[in-house]
């Protein structure tokens, strides 16, 4: 295969990517950044996911034969604020009275750059791969998927009768 040839297949696989913006806003819908490459057996997908806390927010399959598909949601563990937001009011049980939750003591963001929310990315292989042969881990916010490729389709002959 030539050095031209093996640089457009992987290109091809990157093009999917590239049609989806990075980054849409903060709360909402957004695209993960991913690292892909290639070995002689695999391709492999390395993607950034802080705060994905529970593997149950996050599905990975195939759909087509050589089309991933990757969506999950990922969340901040406390409850976020913002000054528009109204005081939460909570009625006392004994007295009947009603008291107002402190606004300060929810979090308070100075700044705020993580990306949270719904995602989905799509990678198309440009070689068949062994989709039942597939393993995906996530440690430390990395989800990290190993796509086998599938070995040549042995030729086979067909008589004539």
């Amino acid at each position: 295969m030539s050095l031209l040839r093996q640089y457009s297949d992987i290109f091809s696989l990157l093009d999917d990517t590239s049609r989806i913006p990075q980054r849409t806003n903060r709360r909402g819908a957004f695209s993960p950044s991913f690292d892909v490459h290639e070995t002689e057996q695999a391709y492999v997908l390395e993607g950034e996911l802080p705060g994905l806390h529970d593997k149950s927010n996050l599905s990975i399959e195939f759909t087509d034969p050589q089309t991933l598909l990757v969506r999950g949601k990922t969340e901040r563990l406390h409850q976020e604020s913002s000054d528009n937001e109204p005081a939460i009011a909570k009625k006392d049980k004994k007295e009947g009275a009603i008291e107002e939750k402190d606004k300060d003591s929810r979090p308070r963001y100075w700044v705020s750059e993580r990306t949270v929310g719904e995602f989905q990315r799509s990678f198309s292989f440009p070689s068949y791969v062994d989709m039942d042969a597939v393993k995906a881990s996530l440690a430390h916010g990395i989800l990290k998927i190993v796509v086998p490729k599938k070995q040549s389709q042995i030729a086979k002959k067909i008589e004539i009768s």
